[in-house]
């Protein structure tokens, strides 16, 4: 007679965790979607993940930005104790874009993949112009301006990009050619003399 070794399926480390059922609030541009889905094991903030609609059956690519357990915040929690997940739809994302013209700026919008890339520096056609990106700011965090630097779309707040056209040349009344002069930023530090 023959052992045969077989796992315990009650007790086996490999057993897998039961899903249960976790609320979650999914940010599309400007709106919102409440969705119950079926999760298990532990969710931290800045997981992404994809949320199965039990209702609709429709698969949303998120990035979770928020957990809430109890009446708290928390940066992880395991699914059974989570209240409510705030995630942003990851698939397809609004990027916002400021083009500076000298004086003024411009704000318009894109939608693009959630997982296209920008790299400062380079040129990108937006609507038949052609800018270029020379900063961009991350969502829940600071701004990036290193040439090279790549940054997913789903992680960008707004790109600063210039749009490579030339102010038109002016003329005083007497023919000559006025320029314009980009005005420095002045900062001054005022010390407080203290009596040792």
């Amino acid at each position: 007679m023959k052992n045969i070794d077989t796992p315990c399926p009650s007790c086996s480390p490999e057993k897998k965790e039961k899903k249960v059922p976790v609320r979650v609030i999914v940010s599309i541009g400007e709106k919102s979607l409440r969705i119950r889905t079926l999760l298990s094991g532990v969710i931290r903030v800045g997981d992404e993940l994809v949320i199965d609609d039990e209702i609709s059956g429709v698969a949303y690519p998120v990035h979770i930005s928020s957990i809430e357990v109890g009446d708290k915040r928390k940066e992880s929690a395991q699914a059974d104790e989570i209240k409510t997940i705030w995630a942003r739809a990851i698939d397809e994302v609004v990027v916002k874009i400021a083009i500076s013209h000298r004086e003024t700026t411009e704000s318009i919008e894109m939608k693009v993949p959630g997982d296209r890339e920008f790299i400062i520096g380079e040129k990108i056609k937006v609507d038949s112009r052609e800018l270029k990106i020379i900063r961009i700011k991350i969502r829940d965090s600071g701004f990036k301006s290193r040439k090279g630097v790549v940054i997913k779309a789903s992680d960008i707040k707004r790109i600063y990009a210039e749009s490579g056209q030339r102010e038109p040349r002016r003329f005083s009344k007497a023919g000559e050619r006025i320029v314009i002069k980009k005005r420095e930023s002045v900062w001054s530090l005022k010390t407080k003399k203290t009596d040792l």
